[in-house]
Parts: structure tokens; sequence; C-alpha cells
């Protein structure tokens, strides 16, 4: 029984140690103070930042667009959750009062026939207004309503921009949150390696433990049988 117990301690103590450190990685995962933003101009949400320009000459093609956004270090905008989604909503209503339509920075990859963001982030979140038949083509790109939110599917050439939304991510962030995939990908990976042979040691002690608390209630003779038996054996000699 103090076996069982000693290993189930260790796992225990195992487990706690490495949800500490996961924990610990996952707070610091991205910088959330307020000089992370390129200037005062700039509205941020979580680790990126936002700014909304007014275009004074003629309106501007996807291409155009994003050359703006890129003097000023950032790219055109992309999303990544809901969340995100709604927060550019409410600044759309409180602060920027654009345009009722702006133009993502989403394009269509010909090469694994998919979109991709110009920023190079992951497309795990997509809010189309209505159901998108996926016939896409290179001359593809995707608005989003500034008042519900929604996305819909447009031609490149005929959308034009008075208003573009950039968006920047500081490379310390990115930095931060690649250091934190890898502190975790460790941390699975000394789960595996680590507790789970610790957990059949305890498994296999246990069965080991059960097998004899069996045997020992099967015995045919107690002490005492034991006892009588041989003074039994005595006496008939």
């Amino acid at each position: 029984m103090r076996i069982m117990s000693s290993v189930a301690a260790e796992i225990r103590a195992a487990l706690l140690c490495l949800c500490s450190a996961v924990c610990c990685v996952s707070g610091q995962s991205a910088p959330e103070h307020g000089d992370a933003c390129p200037s005062p101009l700039w509205v941020q949400f979580h680790s990126s930042c936002y700014t909304f320009v007014h275009v004074t000459q003629n309106s501007l093609s996807v291409e155009p667009a994003r050359d703006l956004c890129k003097d000023i270090g950032a790219d055109l905008i992309s999303i990544s959750s809901q969340e995100e989604n709604s927060f550019l909503v409410k600044t759309f209503q409180t602060k920027w009062k654009g345009p009722t339509e702006v133009l993502l920075g989403i394009f269509y990859d010909s090469d694994d026939n998919s979109l991709k963001w110009y920023d190079k982030s992951d497309v795990s979140f997509l809010n189309w207004g209505q159901e998108q038949s996926e016939d896409y083509n290179l001359n593809t790109c995707v608005k989003m309503n500034t008042q519900s939110g929604r996305w819909d599917v447009t031609d490149c050439d005929q959308f034009k921009e008075s208003a573009v939304l950039c968006k920047h991510v500081s490379k310390e962030s990115r930095i931060v949150g690649r250091k934190a995939m890898n502190i975790a990908l460790i941390a699975t990976f000394t789960v595996i390696t680590l507790v789970l042979p610790l957990v059949l040691i305890f498994l296999h002690k246990r069965r080991r433990w059960s097998n004899r608390l069996h045997s020992a209630d099967i015995l045919p003779y107690s002490d005492d049988a034991v006892l009588v038996d041989t003074m039994e054996r005595e006496d008939y000699t």
C-alpha cells in the first residue's frame, strides 16, 4: 500500500508541475500593454492594433490598399475569431464611422484551392452572411459589412475602397506566441513520456496488491486451522 501511495503522489506532483508551467506560458502568450501599438492613433485588441485610413485620392483596389497598409507597417485586416469580428463592428459604430463595407485581407490561392490571409494568419474563422458556393477564382476578394459584421465574396476589380482598415501585429507577440506553442508541445510530450509510465507502474502495483489480497482470502487454512491440524497429527502419532 505504501508503494501505491508513493507512486500516486509522484503522479500528482508531476501533473501539478506541468499544469503550472503550461498555465504560466499561456498567461504570457501575448503582450497586453497599450505601448504595443505604433502610435495612439491605433486601436488595440489583445496583441493586435488596428487603424482606419481614409483615402483622399481615388478609391483603391486591393493591391493599392495593401500598399497603403504596408507603408505604415501593417497589412489588410485579418480576422481570427467571432470576438475580434464583434470588436471591429463595435469600433466602427463608436469610433471610425466609416463606409458600410470594407475589404478584408483574404485571397484565393489556386495552388491548393483555399482562402488565405495576406498576413499569413490561419484561416480559423469565417463569417459569411449567406451560404457560399466556394466557386472561387483568382479575382476573388471578400468584403465585410461594418454594421452587421457579415462577410460576402466580391470581385477584386469591381470593389473600390474609400477607406482602408489595416492591422498590425507586433513581432514580439508573434515570437512569444511561437514560444508558447513550442513549450506547450514540450509539456504534452513530457506528459506522455513521464507521466504515462508512472501510471502504468501504479496500475501494475495495484494489480499485484489486489492479487495478493485475493490469494489471502482463498487460503484453505487460517492460522488457527493450521495449529489445530498440527495438534491432531501429534495426538495421532
